[in-house]
């Protein structure tokens, strides 16, 4: 593997069938020469309102300000770096991923593949939290190529990236952790989320890392 695609989005919403992208930021990185080789960000739907501009403090109005010459333009170069790439990483990667359906490459999940232990859900999963916890300066956040930046710093301060990649590779599935409630901590800390509509502990994981947990596991299915 010897390239990715570093991406992250920035919607009006969280459902799109509601809601709509309207940035998009990518960084193609060289997993050989662990560096940057190109990024790429730009204001990529016109919208009338932004129910998210608190978040990401995009004006709907700027959204119209970009000429539709230079937002085809840049949907070339990113489909000119998503061709040129070998993988697609991004943070929460099934958020993303449900805005570029017709990606037709892996995609992998910094938040839910990589390992990056030894500050690996010590402080959350945020990225700017495992950013932090790496001694990666945050000075902003929610614009698409400040966080596609983070991901990059992460990358360029692993020191086996090959592994790193190799291992984010490996089949997954999704798995129930079995725990009393006094062991609900257990779960959580190993990287297990609460689902109250299903009253589960909740985690998709490689599938040999499950069996080496401290507790026992159902695979509810596989990824």
């Amino acid at each position: 593997m010897k390239t990715c695609l570093i991406v992250d989005t920035e919607t009006t919403g969280l459902d799109p069938d509601e809601s709509e992208a309207i940035e998009v930021g990518a960084i193609l990185y060289s997993i050989t020469h662990q560096t940057s080789l190109a990024s790429l960000s730009f204001l990529c739907t016109p919208v009338s309102e932004n129910p998210c501009e608190q978040t990401n403090r995009i004006p709907a109005a700027a959204t119209e300000a970009l000429p539709t010459k230079l937002r085809a333009s840049s949907w070339d170069l990113f489909n000119a770096l998503v061709d040129h790439a070998d993988v697609i990483v991004a943070h929460n990667a099934d958020f993303d991923k449900q805005w570029y359906w017709d990606i037709e490459k892996p995609w992998l999940c910094t938040m839910e593949d990589f390992d990056w232990s030894p500050h690996d859900h010590v402080n959350g999963k945020s990225l700017v939290a495992i950013a932090l916890s790496h001694g990666i300066g945050v000075s902003s956040a929610h614009r698409a190529l400040t966080d596609c930046q983070l991901i990059a710093e992460l990358l360029n301060r692993h020191h086996d990236l090959q592994t790193l990649f190799r291992r984010a590779m490996r089949p997954k599935a999704i798995f129930r952790a079995v725990v009393s409630y006094d062991d609900n901590h257990l779960a959580k800390a190993a990287g297990f989320r609460w689902n109250p509509e299903s009253k589960i502990w909740w985690r998709r994981m490689a599938i040999e890392d499950a069996a080496k947990l401290s507790f026992r596991t159902v695979k509810i299915q596989d990824c």
